[in-house]
């Protein structure tokens, strides 16, 4: 540990009287639940998979739960995130149609 006075340059917070967070130095987290969510259902609400073998198409996404948070600490971008995801989808192939 430094000496007092003798620290590192850029931890100007101590010099500000005002105590301000300069460019997200210290630890910042924000919560990104609700974006994060719809852009799960965005994303995933009509996702199509075709192949040779058939086709499968996510039709409905019936259950979001979860959350998530975006951390900034010096400087560099820390995510967190944890879903349970449901999703209802129909699939063809060259026989039959499956669904679940």
């Amino acid at each position: 540990m430094a000496k007092w006075g003798e620290g590192d340059p850029r931890w100007i917070v101590e010099e500000r009287a005002d105590a301000t967070n300069v460019n997200n130095w210290h630890w910042t987290e924000r919560d990104a639940t609700n974006w994060s969510s719809d852009k799960l259902k965005f994303l995933l609400l009509g996702l199509s998979v075709e192949a040779e073998e058939g086709k499968c198409e996510v039709t409905e996404v019936s259950k979001v739960e979860g959350e998530a948070s975006i951390n900034n600490r010096k400087g560099k971008l820390i995510f967190f995130y944890e879903w349970n995801l449901k999703a209802i989808w129909t699939g063809k192939n060259k026989t039959s149609t499956l669904g679940c």
